[in-house]
């Protein structure tokens, strides 16, 4: 009996050191070498059930287990393509105190280098408005299995007065007026069908001068929640998503208003009190775009969401990244500061050649002129010779004034409008002399800022502006040209021949927000252009100025004036 027992005792003791159930500390466990240097000291056994508890440290002199080294982490080659509006493209400021740069420029700064960041963001396009473009069709044409396509849209979505930009957010998916379709179908369809990954960014909130951010700061509008409309689109489909939103809501009541401007674009600069240094003027800040260190902060967050996420692209963050600081906070080196202040038009005592009949309209003639073109001898006129009868352009024994790439001179007649007003203008215009050269032009200009009674022959004047209308070449002629950060842009519209006296022509501008349509109807042919973000406040930023100009021998009369404010900006 005394047998049968002890052998019952030995077989319960091997079925334990099997199991791996042992506790006793002097029996070796299989696969686990002792570390040098941890002998343990009499008296300080390791009570049964007392194993080191997750996240202890270990101490010095404590070895890695064999078989337990992590296994570095080899990335590939990766593309990281980025479509959305202005808060993420790439800008040219070269007039801006603090140029626009959008947070897509500035990612690859967080990003390993094996990440190629390809940023087809455009300012002014929403989800819709950015199918019509070149760079969509780059993004379908070259998108590819293990790529990565960030879409940040929002801002322009929700234009309600804008039919070629505005989604609603209200609408589920299988709406296809809806936000949520239109980021579905359009981008992260796009992207699970080349074998990509989609990942969706709420839009940074606009910069609220009361740290108010309960409504359209944060795009919630009469249409719907942008920000949740992503969220909820996210969800649905199991796609990454960061919350730029809340991200930079969140930041900016922290810091308050007067800190988070920092963040934006400024157009202008002004003098110190000491009349020499160069300073922001806050006053014209832009409380929606970003400047490089607004970019730089929302990139940083951008990569911090991801490392912290599920998200493969979250292991190309590179470590220890660091939230950017104010010495990234850098002006514009060439910058000038302008001397401008908008026309006083209650004072303005116009000579007989710049006169007008019809209340709101005035003429002028300012830039390059080749002559003092308050002297009627220099052939400028801007005048209204009856009720709705404008006759406007410059004729005399010489040609004077000019378009050229660097400086222009012409005849203006004109209307003051308020900065958030949506307006559209239709002009009659009919061509009564030519001075055959080049370098002449007439139609509609709606600019920036507008000058009078200017007192020299030459002022050189490069302000943003749109036209509907003609400028000569050598030869032929653009039609609908613009000039945007001092460079002048003649566009793809030609006619072999320049216009001729007696040619008649229709003119259109339709300003809606930050979108500008140029229209014009010539020899049964029609050229239309649209603008989107076009910068109309980089100088004056209280009002911009519609009207009709000619130039250097021609001289147009312009009838049917048909002028109508549309509604208030929704603004960019």
């Amino acid at each position: 009996m005394k047998r049968f027992l002890l052998f019952i005792l030995l077989l319960f003791t091997f079925t334990l050191v099997s199991c791996g159930g042992n506790n006793n500390p002097d029996v070796e466990q299989p696969g686990i070498e002792e570390k040098p240097g941890t002998e343990e000291k009499p008296g300080t056994e390791e009570k049964p059930g007392t194993e080191e508890q997750p996240g202890t440290e270990e101490k010095p002199g404590t070895e890695e287990k064999p078989g337990t080294e992590e296994t570095p982490i080899v990335l590939s080659n990766t593309t990281l393509y980025v479509v959305g509006d202005s808060t993420v493209s790439s800008f040219t400021d070269n007039t801006y105190y603090y140029p626009r740069y959008g947070y897509g420029t500035q990612l690859n700064l967080y990003l390993d280098e094996k990440v190629t960041v390809k940023n087809l963001a455009l300012s002014g396009r929403s989800s819709k408005s950015y199918l019509t473009e070149a760079n969509y069709e780059t993004l379908k044409n070259s998108i590819s299995e293990g790529d990565y396509l960030m879409i940040g849209f929002g801002h322009n979505d929700q234009k309600s007065d804008d039919d070629v930009r505005f989604t609603d957010a209200s609408k589920p998916v299988t709406d296809p007026t809806s936000f949520k379709y239109s980021l579905y179908e359009n981008y992260i369809k796009l992207a699970l069908d080349k074998g990509a990954t989609p990942i969706l960014c709420t839009p940074i909130v606009r910069a609220n001068s009361k740290d108010d951010y309960a409504g359209a700061s944060a795009h919630v509008t009469s249409t719907g929640d942008y920000a949740l409309a992503v969220k909820e689109l996210a969800a649905e489909y199991n796609v990454a998503v960061i919350d730029l939103t809340t991200i930079t809501k969140e930041k900016y009541i922290e810091i308050g208003y007067e800190e988070a401007i920092n963040y934006h674009a400024m157009t202008g600069g002004k003098y110190a009190s000491n009349g020499t240094t160069v300073i922001a003027d806050v006053n014209t800040v832009d409380t929606t775009h970003l400047n490089i260190y607004g970019a730089k902060f929302v990139a940083y967050n951008i990569a911090k969401a991801l490392s912290e996420s599920e998200c493969e692209l979250g292991k190309y963050v590179k470590e220890n990244i660091t939230e950017p600081t104010k010495s990234d906070l850098v002006s514009n080196p060439d910058y000038v500061v302008l001397g401008y202040s908008a026309p006083n038009l209650e004072s303005y005592e116009a000579p007989e050649h710049f006169t007008t009949l019809t209340d709101g309209w005035y003429g002028t003639a300012f830039g390059d002129c080749g002559g003092t073109p308050s002297s009627s001898s220099n052939g400028y006129i801007a005048s209204e010779s009856e009720s709705g009868v404008f006759t406007v352009g410059q004729t005399g024994e010489k040609t004077k004034g000019k378009f050229a790439s660097t400086q222009e001179g012409f005849a203006y007649l004109f209307k003051q409008v308020e900065a958030s007003k949506n307006f559209k203008i239709t002009v009659t215009a009919k061509v009564l002399t030519t001075g055959e050269t080049n370098q002449a032009a007439f139609g509609l200009m709606l600019r920036d800022d507008c000058y009078i009674n200017q007192s020299t022959s030459k002022v050189i004047i490069t302000s943003n502006y749109v036209t509907a209308g003609f400028l000569t070449n050598s030869s032929d002629m653009n039609v609908n040209f613009i000039r945007e950060n001092t460079k002048l842009t003649k566009g793809n519209n030609k006619v072999s021949s320049w216009y001729q006296v007696g040619d008649e022509a229709t003119l259109t501008i339709d300003r809606v927000g930050q979108s500008i349509t140029t229209t014009v109807v010539y020899n049964g042919e029609t050229y239309t252009n649209t603008y989107y973000d076009f910068d109309l406040f980089a100088v004056d930023n209280q009002y911009m100025y519609i009207g009709m100009f000619a130039t250097r021998g021609t001289t147009v009369e312009f009838t049917n004036v048909q002028f109508e404010i549309t509604g208030e900006s929704q603004g960019a």
